[in-house]
């Protein structure tokens, strides 16, 4: 009767404490299983839990069957919440201290709850049991000694000060050192010195061993890198990690995969999260050590429900909470950049780094002058695939050839980069008769042997027949080729019909040409003072046709609302602007050759200055989508930089 009654009450705790979370905003629903060992002896106790993550709605809890396990200790019961980034997520935690009956293989079922009205299971695990020893039993007997983790010692024993958790702030302790020595930022790269274009992981962690919500309020603009953030879970999974003996909890606030477009000293800007610590004081009764009433006592009067279990659950102690804010940023770290080398670079090199693969085909090797050609040319492999530029195809007289269509296939989550990019070129043959495409040739750096790999395809026999549309011929004037117009040495008719001229149209037509060609002078010499006086706004309308007409396409994602598209259009608008204008080829387009440019046409100051943060601010919108950006104040900002540009450079 009495274990039907502790039952009972046990159940009907849980109960309560899982419909606390009912009103909770929830993100990703889950209902795990978790044991400390799946490899355990016969006289070794372990723990089990059960892990009810953004419950919503919770009307029961059912825990498993442990027929073959002895419970030694629980349910003991854990609830709290996280708030990273502004994503909240609560959870509950039920643990039992098991020990095993039997030596053998057992399954534990998952637990059983109703969640929203629906009857959800935690995952099932499989323990492994062995035979004891002696030392395991001394260790059982110890541990069900010691109370849980999740407990409040009973009223009427002392704990102990120094085996208080962290989150508790303890008499005369200093709170800026206990922050200090419990939370901070660490930033782990895999390299500090490497190739342009070779690939950099970089890690934000954030360690703590205090309760504490989080929000980054700065990211790093890695100025000089091309980057491409890894997903992480939402909300964040914390992980566990030691430092200097001392277990932390680990949170990754961000993943980059950098590729630097530049050689030199690069430096990764710190990263800066804004936190509010949760602390807790312990302060005495107001009764004056007497019993605190307990505000449960009216609901829970069954006396049924006295029990140790009960009483430790519902009165804990009087706990003060102190909130803190406290802001903390990573250290900036310096990379070193070195150029790909010049010796023994290729002629086909166009700024891969990496490690690649190459296949060229064609869809077809017969076709008519009514036809299109299509050569495919694959590159994948792990490097800077997302970078990788057009190789150099020469196409015979008888083509004429379209710039090629790009297409990415990149494997998500991979580190280092991996995938492939296709290049497609449509050719339209002109003329009949067998043509050959020359072999494609594709050079790559590959930085782990330091040289240079060289791939090529087959060359292409393309025979072409004449299709319907027939090429009109050159007209041929040579010799006996044409004949000239007999001369007629009669009356010509416009001689037989003699009339005035002043009854003439022509006489009229003469007679009002000097007032057309008086009013054509009057128009052009206002035209020209027009021009003259209001030239800066006729070249500012220029300026802006140029960028219009070079961000067309982005301006058709910024109607559709395609927030990456656009990016990307924008920045290859303004990269393909600057190595058209400035005569600069794209495998050796850079930010400090640009400078230099610029600087020899003596354009700098603000020009330069706007151009570089516009770039900056394309690929901060690309590799982190959790700050608010404004397409349309970044398309207007690219307008005005290509048209000052425009004018600096006419001038």
């Amino acid at each position: 009767m009495m274990d039907r009654y502790c039952i009972r009450k046990c159940i009907f705790s849980v109960l309560f404490c899982l419909g606390l979370v009912a009103c909770a905003s929830a993100q990703e629903f889950r209902f795990t299983t978790s044991v400390s060992n799946n490899n355990v002896t016969q006289d070794e106790p372990f723990q089990i839990q059960f892990m009810l993550e953004n419950g919503v709605n919770v009307a029961s809890f059912t825990p498993p069957s442990f027929k073959d396990f002895d419970v030694l200790q629980g349910p003991s019961q854990m609830q709290g919440q996280s708030i990273f980034n502004g994503k909240r997520s609560e959870y509950i935690a039920l643990s039992y201290l098991l020990q095993a009956k039997h030596v053998g293989s057992f399954t534990i079922a998952g637990a059983q709850a109703r969640v929203n009205g629906n009857i959800v299971k935690s995952n099932p695990v499989l323990i492994e049991v062995k035979k004891g020893n002696g030392q395991a039993q001394q260790q059982q007997q110890q541990q069900t000694q010691q109370p849980s983790a999740g407990l409040q010692p009973h009223r009427g024993q002392q704990g102990n000060a120094d085996d208080l958790p962290e989150g508790v702030l303890k008499k005369g302790e200093d709170i800026n050192e206990k922050l200090r020595k419990n939370i901070f930022l660490k930033v782990d790269v895999d390299k500090t010195n490497l190739y342009e274009g070779e690939q950099l992981t970089a890690t934000y962690k954030l360690f703590t061993r205090l309760p504490t919500n989080s929000s980054v309020t700065k990211v790093p603009a890695f100025k000089g890198f091309s980057a491409k953030d890894i997903e992480l879970p939402n909300p964040p999974q914390a992980t566990e990690e030691r430092v200097n003996g001392i277990p932390y909890k680990v949170f990754t606030i961000r993943k980059t995969l950098l590729f630097p477009f530049q050689s030199g000293k690069l430096d990764l800007d710190p990263v800066e999260v804004d936190n509010q610590v949760r602390l807790v004081k312990m302060v005495s009764s107001k009764h004056g050590g007497g019993k605190a009433k307990d505000p449960f006592d009216d609901i829970f009067n069954d006396p049924s429900f006295k029990d140790p279990f009960f009483d430790d659950f519902f009165n804990r102690p009087e706990v003060e909470y102190q909130d803190v804010p406290y802001k903390i940023q990573s250290n900036p770290i310096t990379i070193n950049v070195k150029p790909v080398p010049i010796e023994g670079r290729p002629t086909s090199y166009n700024g891969a780094v990496g490690r690649f693969n190459m296949t060229a085909t064609v869809d077809k090797n017969k076709l008519t002058t009514d036809d299109a050609l299509t050569l495919k040319v694959t590159i994948g492999g792990q490097g800077n695939v997302n970078l990788l530029n057009p190789p150099k195809i020469e196409i015979p007289s008888g083509f004429e050839k379209y710039d090629p269509k790009v297409t990415d296939d990149i494997e998500k989550n991979s580190n280092p980069l991996s995938g492939s990019r296709t290049f497609e070129y449509v050719l339209m043959p002109q003329e009949a008769g067998d043509h050959t495409i020359p072999a494609v040739e594709f050079s790559y750096f590959d930085p782990a042997a330091n040289s240079y790999k060289t791939m090529r395809s087959q060359p292409f026999v393309i025979h072409i027949t004449q299709g319907k549309h027939i090429k009109q011929d050159k007209q041929d004037f040579g010799v006996a080729k044409n004949e000239l117009v007999k001369n007629d040495t009669g009356i010509l008719n416009w001689t037989k019909n003699h009339s005035w001229f002043i009854l003439s149209p022509w006489f009229y037509v003469l007679l009002l040409l000097p007032l057309l060609i008086a009013a054509g002078i009057i128009v052009y010499k206002r035209r020209k003072n027009y021009n003259t006086t209001n030239a800066a706004l006729l070249k500012h309308r220029y300026a802006n046709k140029v960028a219009l007409k070079r961000l067309e396409l982005a301006a058709r994602y910024l109607k559709d609302g395609k927030e990456k598209a656009f990016y990307e259009e924008t920045s290859r608008a303004v990269w393909g602007y600057l190595s058209n204008k400035l005569k600069i080829p794209m495998a050796d387009l850079s930010k400090q050759l640009v400078q230099d440019k610029l600087a020899a046409r003596r354009i700098n100051g603000s020009n330069a200055s706007e151009l570089f943060e516009l770039i900056a601010n394309c690929e901060v919108a690309l590799y982190a989508p959790a700050q608010n950006h404004k397409m349309q104040g970044t398309y207007e900002q690219a307008v005005h930089i290509i048209s000052n540009l425009e004018d600096a450079l006419k001038n």
